[in-house]
């Protein structure tokens, strides 16, 4: 983010290069996957989400230790880690500074050599 542009600025144009970049953003209020990029606490942030079939399905799975290695949750994991490292890639692609959360997926998002 220069020092000119509010992170509100920053997310719309992350929003746009992934938009361009040919994925699709999730839907507040649809079961459909896809990416999203919001703003907590003056920062931009952007997260992978699943369909929730394959969710639901990862969540029931866990739940029963004894299929802790099924099919689905190899899907799920396979598929949350690769599209996390597709985003990460394309963000950097973009020319931002996509910088890993701690724990977890995601990314916090600041324009190519600006500190967060």
């Amino acid at each position: 983010m220069n020092a000119c542009e509010s992170p509100e600025q920053l997310a719309d144009r992350v929003q746009f290069d992934l938009e361009s970049a040919g994925l699709t953003p999730k839907q507040v209020d649809g079961e459909a996957g896809g990416f999203a990029v919001y703003i907590l606490e003056q920062q931009v942030h952007v997260d992978w989400f699943t369909h929730h079939r394959l969710d639901s399905a990862d969540l029931d799975s866990l739940v029963q230790s004894d299929h802790l290695f099924t099919d689905v949750t190899r899907r799920y994991q396979t598929t949350a880690t690769t599209m996390h490292g597709a985003i990460g890639s394309i963000l950097a692609a973009f020319g931002y500074r996509p910088q890993r959360r701690s724990f977890g997926y995601g990314y916090t998002v600041t324009s190519e050599g600006t500190p967060t």
